[in-house]
């Protein structure tokens, strides 16, 4: 037989051993036995033979019908122990046994005992006839005509039988939402469905094909029972039987069933585009006799719908915890494997990572050549951290990571590891890119332990990296969390309507050591409410890094202070301004026009500005803060480091920077006159600046005896309330006017 919906093949068969039919012979007479064993000897039907058995009597039919419930074919004799035993016999077989399948032909040697129709019609009898009419032909007519009832209604009935475990089992195939172990069920499914080991797999893609096709490289082995199951996620072309591959491949091409020698393969053809195989083992007719035609098309077609659904819920999965960009997980997988280990109750370490100077990257090489970055970012991670619990993507260039807690992973071994990891530049066709990492650490606690929470945490300490700029890592306190809530307050202030803060500047003297003559003002921010108070300058400029306000506060500051200064009377063409950067304002492409812009609008030339920068921007050795610092200085602009002392604090790296002077912080000027060790510390960094051709300015300056301290070291230049404390630009001028000749001693 061969099955409608497979491909027309003439293959060379195999040889099977085949069940012979079985056929019971019920007669009182010995000879009819003999008789009827001589005229079926050789009778082959379906390439099946022949099995005779033999009871004497009704009763020990009973017996043998009992034990054997495969009995294709039974021919009774009628009159036997009585005259109905016969028929008592046929009753109790449909009745009593409850087998409506063996096929019942009556004989009788005693015409006139012939069954009435309505006993034919109720134990559904196929036949009847004399014994003496019933020649060699007619009785293999009989027991044939009867074989092919027999292999009907036992098909019907395996077919119902089929159906009913396929309705019942498949349902629960179907709920697998990972295409593997949906592939896994059906081919163990299908052995049950069989009854028999069988040589069989399923292959397909792993998942929906964004473009709609299916390429040949994407089709493996999902699962697979018997001599293929070493197979699996192998490519189907790698199948080392070549008849198998070449049907298997036919069969995906096509889009229809094939038939070889060594199985069948039954595409699966999904509305989607996806097209997989099944391949099975076994010749189709055998295939038809053990399952049915009509079950496997529907096993086919069932598979293959439930193929593109666990396939389609793969890749909804997919887009909702795995990142097309990296590889790594999203931000909702993140959360879903937080919240799985927390229940073990053990330490947990969140670890939130930017790159810095990310968006300088893409400026550089382009969004698809920055998102090559990004992969490969993700697998140094990935790599780095091979004991992570799970890292993801958030969003942009930050990455989440999440560890064990406790002595496991210390923040500094976690620090060590990512720098190491990232010490080799990432390679690009012909361009190197050297990433730094900054990092925010937040642990579980007590009584913390959602990962929204926690991750929010991570976040502030990453953030408190990013404002202060000393450091690449830092560790959740809740004091950073205040400092966030007052900066959102205080940024709130600057972009408020009616009650906006206001911008103003003042300006402070900075004097010449050697006579105290003016060398140059440096321009002050002022921050006032409009109720009049001032607010922290300090805090108000963090609060605008923190809300990207800086870029137009700083813009605000240029084009006043230079129109400003320019209209400064009296002072000479050798007196600078002095203007401070903050970290985030650097890193910002606008500012080189900014600052143009605002020189040209009040006629300032660039060598008359002195720009201070705080020595946190140095420790990365950023490229993106050495270009621009560069760009100043060969505009003729001077570039001083400010609060230098504080910070980083390495003489060594003074040679390397575009820098032209330092400004020793003010902690250190206030003290040097009553503690020895601030005043080795002023003598020593004066006495480097000295060595290395770097102007010094010495903050701070308030009492005589502090400036003749300065003037005995060579300092350049002196700053402080000895002088003047920051004026406005009315106050600053009068003092212009008021500053004596040459030679006047302050204080």
């Amino acid at each position: 037989m061969v099955m409608d919906f497979l491909v027309p093949s003439t293959p060379e068969t195999k040889e099977n051993a085949r069940a012979p039919w079985r056929i019971l012979i019920v007669d009182d007479d010995p000879d009819v036995h003999e008789v009827t064993k001589i005229a079926v000897s050789g009778c082959r039907f379906e390439d099946r033979e022949f099995e005779l058995l033999h009871a004497l009597s009704a009763a020990e039919a009973r017996d043998i019908l009992r034990r054997n419930t495969d009995i294709a074919v039974a021919l009774v004799d009628v009159v036997m122990e009585s005259d109905t035993a016969g028929l008592g016999l046929v009753n109790w077989i449909r009745s009593e046994l409850e087998n409506p399948f063996t096929r019942l032909i009556l004989r009788t040697g005693q015409p006139g005992y012939a069954p009435q129709a309505d006993v034919i019609m109720k134990f559904d009898i196929d036949g009847y006839a004399e014994k003496a009419e019933l020649s060699r032909t007619k009785l293999i007519t009989a027991i044939v005509t009867a074989l092919r009832g027999y292999k009907l209604v036992t098909s019907l009935e395996a077919n119902r039988q089929k159906l009913k475990q396929l309705n019942e089992q498949f349902s629960k195939i179907v709920e697998q939402n990972a295409v593997s172990e949906f592939a896994a069920a059906v081919v163990d499914f299908f052995e049950d469905l069989v009854g028999q080991p069988v040589d069989c797999f399923l292959c397909g893609p792993e998942a929906l094909s964004d473009y709609g096709y299916t390429n040949r490289s994407d089709i493996r082995i999902l699962a697979a029972t018997g001599i293929f199951e070493n197979m699996v996620e192998l490519p189907v072309d790698l199948l080392s039987d070549h008849t198998v591959r070449k049907s298997v491949s036919q069969c995906i091409s096509d889009r229809a069933a094939h038939n070889s020698e060594d199985g069948v393969a039954l595409p699966l053809v999904t509305r989607k585009g996806m097209t997989g195989a099944l391949f099975i083992g076994l010749p189709e007719d055998r295939i038809d006799e053990l399952v049915g035609t009509e079950v496997v098309q529907l096993f086919v077609s069932n598979v293959a719908l439930g193929y593109e659904k666990t396939a389609l819920l793969e890749h909804i999965r997919d887009l909702a915890y795995v990142d097309r960009a990296t590889g790594l997980s999203t931000y909702s997988g993140f959360v879903e494997v937080f919240q799985r280990h927390c229940l073990n109750e053990g330490p947990l370490l969140v670890v939130h990572a930017d790159i810095q100077r990310f968006g300088v990257v893409v400026d550089g090489i382009g969004d698809e050549k920055a998102s090559a970055v990004l992969w490969r970012a993700g697998q140094r991670l990935s790599q780095t951290f091979p004991d992570a619990l799970t890292i993801a993507r958030k969003e942009k260039d930050e990455f989440l990571i999440l560890l064990k807690g406790g002595d496991e992973n210390k923040v500094q071994d976690i620090v060590a590891r990512v720098e190491e990891a990232f010490q080799e530049p990432i390679t690009l066709d012909d361009t190197q890119i050297t990433l730094r990492m900054r990092l925010g650490f937040a642990p579980t606690g007590s009584e913390i332990r959602e990962p929204e929470q926690l991750v929010r945490f991570a976040s502030i300490a990453l953030n408190d990296v990013r404002q202060k700029g000393l450091t690449n890592h830092a560790v959740f306190h809740p004091m950073m969390q205040e400092a966030a809530l007052e900066r959102l307050r205080l940024a709130s202030m600057l972009t408020g309507a009616t009650d906006k803060t206001e911008f103003f500047l003042n300006f402070q003297p900075i004097m010449a050591a050697s006579d105290e003559s003016i060398a140059s003002f440096e321009t002050l921010m002022r921050f006032r409410t409009p109720s009049g108070s001032l607010l922290n300058t300090a805090r108000m400029i963090e609060a605008a890094e923190a809300s990207g306000l800086i870029s137009e506060i700083g813009a605000w500051m240029f084009k006043n202070a230079f129109k400003e200064f320019s209209q400064f009377s009296g002072l000479s063409e050798s007196v600078r301004l002095n203007v401070n950067l903050s970290p985030r304002q650097v890193q910002t492409n606008r500012i080189y026009k900014d600052i143009e812009d605002a020189a040209s609008a009040a006629s300032l030339p660039l060598d008359r500005l002195v720009f201070e920068v705080t020595e946190g921007l140095f420790i990365n050795n950023d490229q993106v803060t050495l270009s621009l610092l560069t760009w100043l200085r060969n505009k003729g602009a001077k570039i001083v480091i400010d609060d230098f002392g504080t910070g980083y604090s390495s003489f060594s790296y003074l040679r390397k920077l575009p820098v032209d002077g330092i400004k020793i912080d003010r902690s250190f000027i206030m003290n040097m006159d009553q503690d020895p060790d601030a005043l080795a510390v002023v003598k020593s960094i004066i006495a480097v600046a000295k060595a290395l051709d770097l102007s010094v300015t010495a903050e701070g300056v308030e009492t005589v005896a502090q400036r003749g301290i300065m003037q005995d070291l060579q300092c350049d230049y002196l700053q402080g309330f000895l002088y003047s404390r920051p004026l406005s630009s009315a106050d600053l001028a009068r003092f212009i006017q008021e500053v004596p000749s040459q030679g006047f001693q302050f204080g």
